[in-house]
């Protein structure tokens, strides 16, 4: 039996005109393409930003409070000031450390912008239109602001998910 896309391919029949179904079967794994692609580019601003790779590890440091500095790393790869991130995390930018609260709307951030930097392909400009804009699918509310809690962060990475692979939402 073949793989169906349960399995993560795709199965295509290509048959010449005038041929029933059951020609020759081409079969793309295109899940594998794709994640290949990703895993290239993700993580990028993670690693820049050197925060720590395991969850473990990010979990202890973001409960220790990440630092603020952080805030100043990441706000010049996206154009913007440590201030408008600060807002976007909810944080004072006078503190040293993040609140447990702000560290985790970070890395959801830089978890979320690593995605949409593989998924435009670099474009920083694109990624941060979308991700500030105003969203349809997100009830009109920009992506950016839903970061705030974990559910909020899911429903942006469904409709990034439904982008990538050109799903309905």
């Amino acid at each position: 039996s073949y793989p169906t896309e349960q399995h993560g391919y795709i199965l295509a029949n290509h048959c010449s005109a005038g041929k029933p179904p059951g020609g020759v079967f081409l079969l793309i794994r295109l899940n594998a393409m794709r994640r290949t692609i990703r895993e290239a580019v993700m993580d990028r601003l993670h690693e820049k930003l050197g925060l720590p790779k395991s969850h473990y590890s990010l979990h202890v440091a973001v409960l220790s409070g990440l630092p603020m500095s952080l805030i100043s790393d990441l706000a010049p790869e996206l154009g913007r000031s440590p201030a408008q991130v600060a807002q976007w995390l909810a944080e004072s930018p006078d503190s040293t450390v993040m609140s447990a609260r702000a560290g985790e709307v970070f890395c959801r951030l830089v978890q979320i912008l690593d995605t949409l930097l593989a998924l435009y392909n670099e474009d920083s400009g694109a990624a941060l239109d979308w991700l500030t804009a105003p969203n349809v699918v997100l009830s009109n509310e920009r992506p950016v602001d839903l970061l705030a809690t974990e559910a909020g962060a899911r429903a942006v990475r469904q409709a990034i998910c439904a982008i990538e692979y050109g799903l309905p939402v």
